[in-house]
């Protein structure tokens, strides 16, 4: 039975609540309370799944709610449900909210966003470390440039002068918007230097998606060998999903797949930079590991931790409102296999991207082809073993590419 604790200070709404979501979820255990005190009192005494605040209450309101929540209950997934549109409120809400939710908000979205919570604890089993990604200040909601932008986007009115403005006031984000829109992604001859340009190129879901990515890896601040690893995750993030885009082109997907794999790509490592960041020991013994048993990162992480970097970046990805789609490719992009498919998707091309990316890498750096580890049987079983040639060869190219924008 998944628990589920509403606040809201208007007894009606409350009641309206009560009403309509019992007929809707009979398997959900509700609770109600009108004041941040009882909702924190109810709250130790059942554990919550899920919290979704009112943000304008008396006394105690939303945001400080949330943080005391966030405090306490670190495992709870935190949806703010509110009418109170001044901006300054709603900022408050960035760092303990998961999810923002604008009155009036049909049920039907309500329910979604409280299911799609709730199916995220598959992902981790581990109850300690869904506590470990809930109860991180730092990543317990999108950065501030995200924000901004998905802010503006929701605009249908924003100019593209507006989203250049937003992007140009953060220099890494502009820096990697320029690399990605030169690399051998989009193989124009001239050199791109104008935001403005690259923001068109792009698009939309890029553009939201390295903002977060920057956002995320600029964050990190730990041991020096941690820093230099996740720099290379970074490279590494970005350029796998320039190879998944061009796969996904040369195999004819549809236009909504070839859309966001560049994403994809950028946000697969996201769970990375939880673990190097507050498990930075553990993760030098799973590195160890890794080098002297040449054996696939996420076995060892699975291993250390009981869950690995895929799962743990899709658990916090699925908190922030990402597509279902998107997060189940974050989470599988290790073992497509485990999924039901028989036909090439998204989460096909990150799969055989990432791996690509890796052997090309090796062979570059040390002259010789490393052995395989993608799964034959697995391409065989979507018709696309004779491809591997034609999709090494892109990866061999967006390699040679990154190379010289980093001389």
């Amino acid at each position: 039975m998944s628990v589920i604790l509403f606040v809201d200070d208007d007894k009606n709404i409350l009641d309206g609540l009560r009403r309509r979501l019992r007929s809707v979820r009979s398997g959900w255990e509700l609770h109600f309370a009108h004041d941040a005190e009882s909702a924190l009192a109810k709250a130790a005494e059942m554990e919550p799944d899920v919290v979704v605040s009112d943000m304008r209450m008396p006394g105690t309101d939303g945001a400080e709610l949330l943080t005391m929540m966030q405090e306490k209950h670190p495992h709870s997934a935190r949806i703010i449900l509110s009418g109170f549109a001044e901006e300054e409120a709603i900022l408050r809400t960035v760092g303990p909210a998961h999810q923002y939710l604008a009155k009036p908000c049909d049920d039907q979205m309500l329910v979604e966003t409280i299911e799609n919570a709730l199916d995220l604890r598959n992902l981790l089993t581990n109850p300690d470390l869904r506590a470990l990604v809930g109860g991180i200040d730092a990543l317990a909601s999108p950065p501030i440039t995200y924000t901004n932008l998905v802010k503006a986007l929701e605009n249908p009115l924003t100019s593209n002068e507006q989203l250049t403005a937003i992007v140009a006031s953060d220099i890494a984000l502009t820096a990697e918007i320029l690399k990605l829109t030169n690399s051998a992604y989009f193989a124009v001859s001239q050199k791109i230097t104008s935001v403005s340009q690259a923001i068109r190129m792009i698009g939309v879901d890029t553009l939201k998606a390295l903002a977060l990515f920057i956002g995320l890896f600029r964050s990190f601040d730990g041991p020096k060998p941690a820093v230099t690893r996740m720099m290379q995750l970074c490279k590494r993030s970005q350029q796998l999903g320039v190879v998944a885009t061009l796969i996904a082109e040369q195999e004819k997907l549809p236009k909504e797949v070839i859309s966001v794999m560049a994403a994809v790509g950028m946000l697969s490592h996201t769970g990375s930079l939880i673990l190097y960041a507050y498990r930075a020991n553990e993760m030098a013994e799973v590195i160890k590991r890794v080098e002297t048993e040449d054996i696939p990162i996420n076995v060892a992480e699975r291993d250390q931790f009981g869950a690995a970097h895929p799962e743990i970046g899709a658990y916090l990805l699925g908190l922030w409102g990402f597509p279902s789609a998107m997060v189940q490719t974050v989470a599988y992009h290790h073992r497509p296999q485990d999924t039901r498919h028989t036909e090439m998707n998204a989460l096909s091309a990150i799969y055989i991207a990432q791996h690509l990316a890796r052997e090309v890498a090796i062979e570059s750096r040390t002259g010789q082809p490393p052995e395989s580890r993608i799964d034959l049987e697995y391409l065989e079983r979507l018709g696309k073993a004779d491809r591997l040639p034609v999709w090494r060869e892109i990866a061999r190219v967006v390699e040679e590419k990154y190379r010289e924008m980093d001389m």
